[in-house]
């Protein structure tokens, strides 16, 4: 799978250094009901005035990080200023912290995002359960999907292993496929 339309940070690779590892909490921090797209230049305009760290964040005050993500039109600019500026001030160790520390201590990062970041910094197997992959769980199993993350979860990691992939690789194919920022107007 290619992974050549996904932002330099977002490496499913597993190799991140400990500020890396920082920058991309952020990027997910970021994403949550917004495009990759949306996403991505938020990011980079974070990045270039040295807001992707917790040290960055740390120096600035939420009404500069709000601006920032306002100048790019990114939506809930303020809202997402808070949970950064939380963020930069979080003790989490970030090589270390399981899902479920993730979800309960990092402020906007639930089990969607928790598993993105461990699958991409750490090599979890995690699913990635956004709204690309939940359609294509209901429509492989006739429109009844079990409520809990990690049963859909279970199911749609049974499913990359009937077609000899895992997760990640499904996961990736499906939102490449599905993706609006990817359709051609």
């Amino acid at each position: 799978m290619s992974t050549q339309q996904l932002h330099q940070i977002d490496r499913p690779d597993g190799k991140y250094t400990d500020e890396e590892m920082e920058k991309f909490m952020v990027f997910c921090i970021l994403d949550t009901a917004v495009s990759y797209e949306s996403v991505c230049k938020a990011w980079n305009e974070l990045d270039q005035v040295g807001m992707t760290t917790r040290k960055g964040l740390k120096q600035a005050d939420v009404v500069l990080i709000k601006g920032v993500l306002a100048s790019v039109g990114y939506r809930w600019a303020g809202q997402k200023a808070i949970y950064l500026k939380h963020f930069a001030k979080n003790k989490i160790n970030l090589r270390t912290a399981s899902r479920k520390e993730l979800v309960n201590s990092v402020y906007g990062i639930g089990m969607k995002l928790a598993s993105m970041f461990l699958r991409n910094t750490r090599g979890h197997e995690y699913a990635v359960l956004d709204v690309h992959t939940l359609r294509f769980l209901q429509k492989e199993l006739g429109g009844k999907i079990p409520k809990k993350y990690e049963d859909q979860e279970k199911v749609f990691i049974s499913i990359a292993k009937m077609r000899n992939m895992n997760p990640m690789e499904l996961d990736l194919k499906i939102w490449q496929e599905n993706r609006i920022g990817n359709r051609k107007k």
